[in-house]
């Protein structure tokens, strides 16, 4: 796997910044402390090139409970300003206003990345050591990874404030894809951006996914029928609003009145 990074010896612990984590439950650090104490820190902890850390709260807590003054890591470059910024956070005014709904999603997407980068690294880490052979190793001496790449989502999604599920995030994702992916007919994907703008406005994510879903996996119908499939999916979900009209003579979805 290639990656922008590179390996950093021996950098201080009392170095590395950690911002206020949205996952505040790190788990038994016991265990993870006596079995690095025992086989070593198999995989680095990654942080950005100003020693913010990015994924590895669980191992560092561990660390600092054994006492370590000293760490290896694995500096990640190219990692933007905005999530730089949220990852580096020590209170809720660092972040001077709320993180839109794509925002959110955009966050997430380079979150996700990033601790599936680190738990690749990791699980290859346990499965290539010389002394990690069948039966001389089994899983209790090398578990699979903490945040293995199955649980990146769900991880990332922890850290982003709002409290947005990442399986509404990965549905803003396919929205975003939807909107550009040249393979749509035009319809789908003016849809599906006028959907994203009525998510930033603040619009349920959930009905306006599963309208774009189902035409972007058979887009036949017209436009009138996209427009009509849309406004019943929001009608079940806020009756009270009508986020969509049928707009039939401008060929899209109305905006919110």
């Amino acid at each position: 796997m290639s990656t922008p990074g590179h390996i950093e010896l021996d950098r201080t612990v009392d170095s590395l910044h950690v911002g206020r984590r949205h996952r505040a439950d790190l788990g038994d650090i016991d265990a993870l402390a006596a079995s690095i104490e025992r086989d070593g820190l198999l995989q680095p902890l990654t942080v950005s090139p100003d020693g913010v850390l990015i994924c590895g709260a669980r191992r560092l807590a561990a660390i600092k409970q054994l006492g370590w003054r000293t760490v290896n890591v694995w500096v990640r470059s190219g990692i933007s300003d905005r999530l730089g910024h949220l990852l580096a956070e020590q209170d809720d005014n660092v972040l001077h206003k709320p993180l839109t709904a794509l925002e959110a999603a955009a966050l997430y997407r380079e979150l996700k990345s990033l601790m599936a980068e680190d738990a690749a690294r990791r699980k290859a880490a346990t499965q290539f050591r010389s002394d990690n052979q069948p039966g001389t190793d089994g899983p209790g001496n090398f578990p699979e990874p903490s945040g293995a790449t199955g649980e990146a989502r769900e991880q990332a999604a922890g850290m982003i404030p709002g409290g947005a599920s990442y399986k509404t995030l990965d549905k803003i994702g396919f929205l975003e894809q939807a909107a550009t992916d040249e393979t749509l007919p035009e319809h789908v994907r003016a849809a599906a951006q006028r959907g994203l703008e009525e998510i930033d406005a603040g619009s349920p994510v959930h009905p306006i996914y599963e309208t774009i879903r189902a035409h972007a996996a058979s887009p036949g119908p017209g436009d009138e029928a996209l427009h009509q499939a849309a406004a019943d999916a929001l009608a079940r979900i806020r009756p009270d609003l009508d986020l969509f009209s049928v707009s039939l003579g401008a060929g899209c979805v109305g905006r919110r009145r």
